[in-house]
């Protein structure tokens, strides 16, 4: 039986996040403008930002964010559960959305701010903020997350967080425009 959340070393930057990049605080207020109050803990999404949130099941946990973030996060589970059911059975949400800084700033929202990003647990278990070791879970689940244009946050060139993935900068500006055509 695999050991999930044992910790395993991070790839180097030059193996993940091939061809996705980090999205830009600029491309979320170019496209759907300022999420709400800028605070360390959840505030309250303005209206026009609550009329594009939905709640759903993704398999086994339930997320509130963006609907095509979550549509594409139910597509994601349900091939780890297609090709793991071991990891399908052990992954949990931390938490998607939440409109709030990112943590340690006071100017920069996180992207949970628009339903845009999740942090995942295995076996209920976090993994560090800044550490160079992710649970084997979490890294078992890159490839299908960025198989639909997630962003590994492990990629980060700063502080790496390695339980967090976010759609990438060019998947939400697809996204996007898909449903504005």
């Amino acid at each position: 039986m695999t050991n999930f959340h044992e910790l395993v070393p991070l790839p180097p930057l030059t193996d993940i996040n091939s061809g996705l990049s980090a999205c830009k605080q600029s491309t979320m207020f170019e496209l759907f403008g300022r999420p709400g109050r800028l605070t360390v803990d959840c505030s309250r999404q303005t209206d026009a930002l609550n009329a594009q949130m939905i709640t759903a099941g993704v398999g086994p946990f339930q997320v509130s964010g963006w609907k095509p973030a979550v549509i594409s996060l139910r597509a994601v589970m349900g091939e780890v559960k297609a090709h793991d059911p071991g990891l399908y059975a052990v992954v949990r949400s931390a938490g998607m959305l939440c409109c709030r800084a990112v943590r340690g700033s006071q100017s920069n929202y996180s992207n949970h701010s628009w339903g845009t990003a999740i942090d995942l647990e295995i076996e209920s278990q976090l993994d560090q903020l800044g550490a160079k070791m992710c649970q084997r879970g979490i890294l078992e689940l890159y490839p299908y997350f960025h198989a639909h244009g997630w962003f590994w946050a492990a990629g980060y060139t700063g502080r790496k967080d390695p339980m967090h993935f976010e759609l990438a900068d060019e998947t939400v500006r697809a996204m996007f425009k898909a449903l504005v055509h």
